[in-house]
């Protein structure tokens, strides 16, 4: 009886977990042809939940580019869910478009290598092509980046993410095609590459104007300055040094190391902190607006002074807030956040 009773228990269970079934996904992968790469490259396209809600007016979103989308999209996405959560949100919500790779030494150093920088090492494990990242970034902003504003509802602020070869990228992004994004995280970037050519090129132009971009710029700690290593750490901390003393002109810099991580894991942690720091400024105490229901209208006005780009609360959030106090029976403040919620969002 004990045997039968058993089995009809583990047969219902194995009905209800069939029927409970459903896919989780977070993102979607789609195909581009490039005739700037001159080869198919693949897309990865994170939306945010409010994305898909008919509720609602349709929003627009800042946009992460994400390079090497193919480590790093899955966990990202999660970050930026994580944080933009409310009643919370210590970012916006964000569409992330992860790229993936095809050739990565060819579209992400931003010089051909030279054969005299290079180590017996960098040369056995380095081989192919080098310093595609003008055709890489003619790819982005001339097909990748129109791709994404035609076909989703973005707000002009972009974000991009870079580690490695890809840190370079982003710093040479930052350098020398400054309008293209407006933040960058970057984590313990390959400063060395060809001589340190990153590093003499930001020299050659102390006077740029940055035109109040931001970037983050991570490095593993003094524990990984061995072996093979210790070019890669010194050129980060010289790098790091320039930074600091020059001072450059409309930039917001912050260069952070972190204790146990090493160069694959750097990004996790890294990331997380990137996008706080891109958007510090931006949460708010849920409890406090209460005894001041103007603290969100003012917040996002000193916040978008201070990224020199406007932000604007979601709908979605001006809702939840909302249904909050009315379920407290604040009356008052359901009417004042309805009103400024119609009148952002053209009710």
């Amino acid at each position: 009886m004990f045997r039968k009773l058993l089995l009809l228990a583990v047969l219902s269970l194995s009905t209800i977990a069939a029927k409970a079934q459903n896919d989780i996904a977070i993102g979607k992968m789609y195909k581009l042809n490039s005739k700037q790469l001159n080869e198919d490259r693949e897309i990865q396209i994170y939306l945010p939940k409010s994305y898909t809600d008919t509720t609602i007016t349709p929003q627009q979103y800042p946009v992460i580019y994400l390079l090497d989308g193919e480590s790093n999209f899955n966990y990202l996405t999660a970050y930026v869910e994580k944080l933009s959560k409310y009643p919370y949100p210590s970012i916006p919500e964000m569409i992330v478009v992860g790229i993936v790779n095809t050739n990565r030494t060819r579209d992400l150093t931003p010089s051909t290598r030279k054969e005299e920088n290079m180590t017996e090492a960098q040369k056995s494990k380095i081989k192919g092509e080098s310093g595609g990242n003008a055709n890489f970034f003619s790819f982005i902003e001339k097909e990748l980046m129109p791709y994404i504003n035609e076909n989703y509802r973005t707000m002009g602020y972009n974000v991009l993410i870079g580690h490695s070869f890809g840190g370079i990228t982003a710093l040479n992004n930052l350098l020398n095609y400054t309008d293209m994004f407006h933040a960058y995280i970057v984590h313990d970037p390959s400063i060395w590459w060809d001589g340190q050519y990153m590093l003499k090129q930001y020299e050659l132009n102390p006077t740029k104007d940055f035109k109040n971009r931001k970037l983050f710029v991570t490095q593993v700690d003094e524990s990984q300055n061995k072996g093979g290593q210790k070019e890669h750490y010194s050129s980060i901390q010289e790098y790091n040094q320039y930074m600091t003393k020059t001072k450059l002109k409309n930039l917001s810099y912050k260069y952070v190391q972190y204790e146990g991580e090493d160069h694959g894991s750097i990004p996790l942690k890294g990331n997380l902190d990137g996008l706080r720091y891109i958007f510090e400024g931006f949460g708010i105490n849920f409890k406090q607006i209460k005894e001041n229901p103007k603290l969100v209208e003012e917040n996002y006005k000193s916040f978008s002074q201070k990224m020199h780009f406007e932000f604007k609360p979601n709908e979605a959030y001006l809702n939840y807030i909302i249904d909050y106090y009315k379920k407290m029976d604040e009356q008052d403040t359901v009417k004042y956040f309805e009103q400024y919620r119609d009148k952002l969002h053209q009710k």
